[in-house]
This record gives C-alpha cells, structure tokens and sequence, in this order.
C-alpha cells in the first residue's frame, strides 16, 4: 500500500477513494464530532508548567444543568409558558390524525427527514409524499386554528 492509497470503510467494506473524497469525509465527519460532542462537553486544561487549571464550560446547557445551576441566561416566563402551550396544543392535534400521518410528520419535521429520503423508506412517490404532507399540515393547521378559538 502506497501513500497515494486512500480507504473508507463502508458497512465494513474497505474502498478505496481518492484523496478528494477521503479528505471531504473526514472534513465532514470531524464537523459531526464538534457538533455531537465537542460543544456538548466542557473541557479542563491544565497548565503544565504552572499547573493551573482553566474550566471551560460546554456551549450547550442541558435540561439537568439548568435545574442544577439555577438559571444560566435571561430567559422570559411567558415566552416559555407561551412555547409550551403551543407544545401542548402541537401534541393535541397529532393525536387528531392517523397513524401514517403521525409518522410521516414525525419523519419529516421531528427527524428532520428529506422528503425524497421518507418517500424512499415509504415505498411511496415524493409528488404523493409532498401531496400528503400538504394535505396533513393543512388538517394540522385547522385543528391549532379551531383549538385557539376555544381557548379564547
């Protein structure tokens, strides 16, 4: 093996790919690792000649911090009760469409699925996928619209 002899491996197959796409793999897979985990994570670095130790804290707060540490940023209540009405509402309407719905609107939105990527695991055309789809956020819509009178 040369140093000119680039692998992937994929569903453990070793292929061989040339440096363009070897890099751009790696490029990508390491902008994975920084959103996945780096960001997530707080890191300690020690000096080792003074032996100082620097915290610094992760960019993300989780559920679990934020109920442990008090509250780390300006956050407005009513925005919040407001968001978690809408959720409550959201979560209202879903149980107001089939199932197939549910999950094609789980699939798209929650998963954040392409359309051409669900009709592909659906077995199913994306001009009928996207008709659905359509067709759902429009029941959806009323239901929220409807809901939002009655509450009023």
């Amino acid at each position: 093996m040369s140093e000119k002899d680039y692998f992937l491996f994929v569903n453990g197959q070793r292929i061989q790919v040339s440096k363009e796409v070897y890099e751009e793999y790696y490029y990508w897979e390491r902008q994975e690792r920084y959103f996945m985990n780096d960001l997530k994570k707080g890191k300690m670095i020690i000096n080792s000649e003074t032996g100082e130790t620097t915290i610094i804290p992760s960019k993300e707060v989780s559920y679990e911090q934020y109920f442990r540490y008090g509250e780390p940023f300006a956050v407005k209540t009513e925005i919040i009760d407001e968001q978690m009405i809408d959720q409550i509402a959201l979560k209202e309407a879903m149980q107001e469409i089939s199932e197939e719905e549910r999950e094609l609107i789980w699939e798209l939105f929650f998963l954040e699925k392409t359309e051409r990527q669900v009709s592909e695991a659906l077995h199913i055309a994306k001009s009928t996928l996207h008709h659905r789809r359509n067709r759902i956020l429009k029941k959806l819509k009323k239901y929220l619209e409807e809901d939002g009178k009655n509450t009023q």
